[in-house]
């Protein structure tokens, strides 16, 4: 049974205080996929059990089992040509760009209730601290990677492409150990070596990161930090591209405000050979 159907289900039996959450969940459940029970029930103005009380109520187990069914409704409501259709048809008067800036404005509003800076400090320290950047992308997700690992090279990291096939990629992961980090990017779902490459980092002590969208709290192996957000103001809509990119600025902007001597020293060097070779 769908989340929805549950809630029909047991529609007899609900408090006006289940009818205040539920109607925040179903707002905007792209959003409400990513809070926790205390946070939706802040945003419903309801005592903070009262989510999990509600989860249970419809037969869940708590609210983390109700909210990972409900992102799994969402993932599998992506259909790319379907996502597109509901987008363009709900457009008034060939009015795409001005729809297209209020997506972007909403998507990176629920960014910053869903990832916060302690996260951000976390990774970009961890980043810093590694012997080398292993960033692994399939897909669309590979030109957000390449921004990415442009950057870091400019700041004289050691940064790992991982791209391509299969054993290209296990190619280069021998070499992986304990003082390494793995920052993978997946978006709507799970590439195929994902799994093998988190377990690989597992095995020899490296930390691993996850950033990613809808699909992000479902993937597994669970990455040591994931940094997810909805790339829309629905996972049946248009999904920018803005929203990953973002998090990836952000990171990169972290790195350089924390450690600011170490990346001015190398930015100021990489100036001087853009002379060199120019």
């Amino acid at each position: 049974m769908t989340v929805l159907d549950r809630i029909k289900s047991f529609s007899d039996r609900l408090t006006e205080t289940d009818r205040k959450i539920i109607g925040t969940l179903m707002d905007n459940r792209a959003e409400a996929a990513f809070l926790s029970g205390p946070q939706l029930a802040e945003r419903a103005q309801v005592h903070e059990a009262t989510a999990t009380r509600l989860a249970q109520k419809l037969g869940y187990k708590g609210y983390p089992e109700l909210r990972a069914q409900l992102q799994r409704e969402l993932v599998e409501g992506q259909d790319a040509a379907a996502r597109v259709r509901r987008s363009v048809s709900k457009v008034e008067h060939g009015g795409f760009l001005a729809d297209l800036i209020a997506t972007e404005m909403t998507a990176l509003e629920n960014l910053d209730r869903c990832i916060s800076q302690d996260e951000i400090d976390r990774v970009a320290d961890a980043i810093v601290a590694a012997r080398k950047v292993f960033v692994f992308a399939q897909g669309h997700a590979q030109s957000v990677a390449s921004f990415f690992l442009r950057r870091l090279d400019r700041y004289g990291m050691t940064a790992v492409s991982l791209g391509g096939r299969g054993r290209d990629i296990a190619e280069r992961v021998v070499s992986m150990g304990p003082q390494d980090i793995v920052v993978a990017l997946a978006f709507r779902q799970q590439p195929a070596g994902y799994a093998p490459l988190v377990e690989r980092a597992a095995q020899v002590g490296a930390r691993t990161v996850l950033v990613s969208d809808l699909i992000g709290p479902t993937m597994e192996p669970v990455a040591d930090v994931t940094l997810a957000a909805p790339r829309g103001r629905s996972g049946s809509e248009f999904q920018t591209p803005t929203v990953p990119m973002t998090i990836m600025n952000a990171i990169l902007l972290t790195i350089a405000g924390r450690h600011e001597a170490t990346m001015i020293g190398k930015l100021e060097e990489l100036s001087e050979l853009f002379r060199s070779f120019d």
